[in-house]
């Protein structure tokens, strides 16, 4: 008659020497899953970046940091969900349950650069163009025309270097705008990137010993079980 006791204790122990075999070392599964992370958090992030870039056009500074604050925001808690799930997937592949990390806010805002000043009206008047287009006319006409069509002549060059000079100066104003959100854009990724690196190192040594501890007391616990169900010399023997 088969012993169903003792089947079972063979089974079990079995069933312990593969769980204590999917106890190995996760150092290094945990830092390529944790580079993985920040590497995912980037990626999101650069697309982000270039979608806000392609419409600088148009957006005054205010809302070109505002979203570049946004995107900052969401880099640091998409890559703590990240590093989270890394962690404690990186536990779970070797049977052990891992409690959620301490938590890891995101730094403080770091300071926007000068907003741009708008360009004066002299800087657009030493622009040669923006003369020629209304001297020009009245120098054809000088040498040809009396007061009777200079005036209006006049006139109409004023009327014509006061739209040029608008235009000038809005075409600048755009284009520093443009160069400050670019600017901006480039040093909140580059910040980005910095931070979760040392973020990412950072957590992988914690989350390493966090880990290796956790793989130690399951070992032991399945050494544990195991010494009980050892065969044992029969009394006298």
């Amino acid at each position: 008659m088969p012993d169903r006791y003792a089947d079972a204790v063979r089974a079990r122990r079995h069933e312990l020497r593969a769980l204590r075999a999917l106890l190995v070392p996760a150092r290094t599964d945990l830092r390529d899953a944790l580079a993985a992370a920040r590497t995912g958090a980037l990626t999101e992030a650069a697309a982000r970046f270039a979608e806000v870039r392609r419409d600088l056009d148009g957006h005054p500074p205010a809302a070109v940091s505002a979203a570049a604050r946004a995107i900052e925001a969401a880099a640091h808690a998409g890559w703590a969900d990240r590093a989270v799930a890394a962690e404690r997937g990186t536990g779970a592949d070797r049977g052990v349950a891992l409690p959620v990390p301490p938590d890891d806010p995101p730094p403080p805002a770091a300071p926007d650069p000068p907003v741009p000043r708008r360009a004066r009206v002299v800087e657009v008047l030493a622009d040669a163009g923006a003369w020629r287009l209304a001297v020009l006319p009245l120098a054809a006409l000088s040498g040809v025309a009396g007061p009777a069509v200079l005036l209006p002549a006049l006139g109409g060059a004023v009327l014509v270097l006061v739209a040029v000079v608008r235009s000038r100066r809005a075409a600048v104003d755009r284009a520093r705008a443009r160069r400050w959100g670019t600017d901006l854009l480039a040093v909140t990724h580059a910040r980005i990137d910095a931070e979760l690196t040392r973020r990412t190192a950072a957590r992988a040594s914690a989350a390493t010993a966090r880990l290796e501890a956790a793989l130690d007391r399951r070992r032991a616990e399945i050494d544990a079980e195991l010494a009980l169900l050892a065969p044992r010399e029969p009394a006298g023997a």
